[in-house]
């Protein structure tokens, strides 16, 4: 009996599920005759059915809790500061009412809703409708809530000064620091551990490691001396016709860079746009004449051959010429006060002379700058530094530079350099005004096809006060000219530029630097971040001939370099995401491509 029971109720279940089956299939049928049977629907079903799952809302993207450390000077005015953007995306397989959702991102980022509403129609794929949202734009598009609308956290690197001390800021690239302070201390800034290997110059108080949250660098410039210098600077040059030259202030007894210029410039918020040149470090590459400042050099050598008991020197016009020393001699005294040691600072590094083109004849503006403060601070050779502290969010504690600092060494003997300091600049001093003004010229002529080719090299050397110098200004320029100018008009140039020195040494006088009298730096400046927002939206107007490069084809990069691939790139207003060095070998989209509803390109370099 059990056993037949048992066979009608496996009867009963099979017969349930055979009609089960049968509504299933019908229902299927239903829905495939209503819509095509294509892949592409197919796709977006699926892709719906999984975000629904995992999203199914507007939202922000996890943010990174840290930001990337700020850069200040001396007294907190940033120089370099982040700020946390997002990145508006849309899934149009996800948007079930297109016109809606337009119309309702439309009221946030106050753009036409049928311009977006055309953004989901060109693509099926992932959209970037809008970068560089506030953080109150994100939040009202989080809180309506709609289907396929994300919002993206971007970090983003701001230079509130744009051009000021661009060369010593450097800039970043694709999230990583390429240059200056932002290359050569990334993994203090980016970080969220920092150790002492990262930034040896800073004494950690007996700590490994720092970390958790941002450290920022002060530094050691003044920001109002900086925009001095170089405004000074920039017009000397324009009204001589000239573009290169350098600048460099500091304080001779302890190394401290208070501003330092290079020009040609360029902008660190849009560092791809110049050229190479314009990015040169040029204090700490470029080659000057070692005659500019031979003349200090053979004074130098001559008192320390008198040694503590001899006389005082007899100027230059009556003694013998270069005092009687020959070039092995004088070679001799420049090797032992280390004029051709490379000047590595903690954020440039500096190259041996030795290993240069001329080494014996030529040195760098840096090269200088060491030379004469060592001869003036007591015979202490210090390399010029750039970076004084560091700043730990995480313990609220900031960290200052190891007072023996690194490169420090007697290149003259401390009772001998005093007399060296008194009658060294002796030829140069202005009483009247309590500085040394020292300043050279030198000519270089050559052929080249069918026309002589001249180029003139000038040095202006200063130091505030005479006695006790706080303050040493190098100033270099060049030009190069077809044809040698006239004798007057030259002369008249070199004393425009012992004038500029003089202007900029008293400048400094009058507006000593200051330190910041607290040890944490302030909150973010609500002006800086006004200004980036305003740069930012003024960057999203786009001309008509941007609009129309959009629609083109993509350009042809393989083969150029990156900073060329980048200028070639930059009017399609695309992202553009590489990897590896060199050149580029491969690129996403390919060239001749369409771009239109393309947002982003992907380069691969290469060095072979």
């Amino acid at each position: 009996m059990a056993k037949v029971v048992s066979a009608k109720n496996r009867k009963t279940r099979r017969g349930l599920k055979i009609v089960l089956g049968g509504i299933l299939l019908a229902a299927a049928g239903a829905v495939l005759y209503g819509i095509p049977p294509s892949l592409l629907d197919i796709s977006r079903i699926i892709q719906s059915t999984a975000s629904k799952i995992s999203n199914n809302s507007a939202g922000l993207a996890p943010a990174v809790s840290v930001l990337r450390g700020a850069v200040y000077d001396q007294r907190f005015n940033e120089l370099a500061v982040s700020y946390r953007l997002y990145t508006l995306t849309i899934r149009p397989a996800e948007v079930p009412d297109h016109k809606a959702v337009a119309e309702s991102l439309s009221e946030v980022i106050s753009r036409p809703a049928r311009e977006i509403e055309g953004s989901m129609k060109s693509s099926r794929q992932t959209v970037t409708l809008m970068d560089d949202l506030d953080e109150y734009q994100a939040a009202k598009i989080e809180a309506l809530a709609l289907p396929g609308v994300v919002c993206r956290p971007v970090e983003t690197r701001f230079y509130p000064s744009h051009t000021v001390a661009s060369h010593v800021l450097g800039f970043m690239g694709d999230q990583a620091g390429l240059a200056g302070v932002e290359g050569r201390y990334d993994a203090v800034l980016a970080s969220r551990i920092v150790r002492n290997s990262n930034i040896s110059d800073i004494d950690f108080k007996g700590r490994e490691s720092l970390g958790a949250k941002s450290v920022d660098l002060i530094l050691t410039l003044d920001l109002r001396l900086q925009r001095r210098l170089e405004q000074l600077f920039r017009e000397y040059l324009k009204t001589q016709g000239m573009e290169k030259g350098m600048g460099l202030l500091l304080e001779p007894g302890s190394g401290r860079i208070l501003a330092l210029v290079n020009q040609p410039s360029f902008n660190p918020n849009y560092f791809w746009k110049a050229n190479e040149g314009n990015r040169v470090n040029r204090i700490y590459s470029h080659l000057l004449d070692k005659d500019l400042i031979r003349p200090i050099l053979v004074r130098a050598a001559e008192i320390e051959k008198e040694g503590l008991d001899g006389s005082p020197l007899l100027p230059v016009t009556v003694a013998a010429p270069d005092y009687g020393f020959t070039d092995a001699m004088l070679d001799n005294f420049e090797h032992r006060i280390r004029l051709y040691d490379s000047v590595s600072d903690n954020w440039e590094g500096g190259s041996s002379q030795e290993s240069l083109e001329g080494s014996r004849d030529a040195v760098t503006g840096v090269q200088v700058g060491a030379t004469l403060a060592s001869l003036v601070n007591g015979g202490w050779r210090i390399n010029p530094y750039v970076v004084d502290s560091i700043y730990d969010h995480a313990s609220s504690t900031r960290f200052y530079r190891k007072s023996d600092g690194e490169g420090r060494a007697h290149v003259l003997d401390p009772a001998l350099s005093v007399k060296v300091r008194r009658n060294l600049f002796s030829s140069w001093l202005s009483e009247k005004e309590n500085k040394i003004l020292y300043q050279a010229a030198k000519e270089q002529t050559g052929f080249g096809g069918d026309s002589g080719k001249y180029s003139i090299q000038q040095l202006f050397a200063g130091l505030a006060p005479a006695q006790y110098p706080q303050y040493l200004l190098v100033i270099a320029v060049e030009k190069d000219e077809v044809r040698p100018e006239e004798q007057k008009e030259k002369t008249a140039k070199e004393g425009n530029l012992e004038q500029l020195g003089r202007d900029l040494l008293s400048y400094v006088e009058k507006n000593p630097p200051q330190s910041a009298q607290v040890e944490a730096p302030p909150p973010r400046s609500e002006e800086n971040m006004r200004q980036f927002f305003i740069s930012k939206r003024l960057a999203v107007t786009r001309s008509p001939e941007e609009i129309a490069a959009q629609a083109a084809a993509m350009p042809a990069l393989r083969g150029l370099s990156l900073r060329k691939a980048l200028q070639r790139i930059d009017p399609y207003k695309m992202k553009v995401s590489f990897s590896g060095s060199g050149k580029v070998v491969a690129q996403y989209p390919p060239a001749g491509s369409a771009l239109l509803g393309m947002n982003e390109c992907i380069l691969t370099l290469d060095e072979r």
